[in-house]
């Protein structure tokens, strides 16, 4: 009788909470590896590509960073980001007489690129049409 018992399938229920141990096993070692020092490294690169990106002068960070996910997690368990920050500085162009500037810096974490837009605009209500 126990071996009758052991060569049964397994209800769908045994077989799914399996899989779902399964999973957790392989996700789970990713999940800690993106300790407190990988995320302050992370963002320690993110503020310098962005700065070097940065066409102002004297360019400096506004607020916080903010992680936006791009895709669905890779096999890995890894979900790319686009990383955005604010940033602040002085127009370089003579013609702007050194005016305060903004752009909006975008950061690759797959790429590891930063490409920035000005944003001098971007706290501001849009105008009427």
């Amino acid at each position: 009788m126990a071996k009758l018992a052991r060569s049964l399938p397994q209800p769908a229920g045994l077989a799914l909470a399996g899989a779902c141990s399964l999973l957790l096993g392989l996700v789970a070692p990713v999940a800690r590896a993106s300790s407190p020092d990988a995320w302050r490294a992370y963002d320690r690169e993110v503020r310098s590509a962005c700065l070097k990106a940065s066409g102002l002068l004297q360019p400096r960070v506004l607020g916080e960073r903010i992680d936006v996910p791009v895709a669905l997690a890779s096999p890995d368990g890894n979900t790319p980001l686009i990383s955005a920050l604010l940033i602040e500085g002085r127009s370089p162009q003579a013609h702007m007489g050194g005016q305060r500037g903004r752009e909006l810096c975008l950061f690759e974490q797959r790429t590891r690129r930063a490409t920035v837009a000005a944003a001098e605009h971007l706290d501001r209500p849009r105008p009427s049409p």
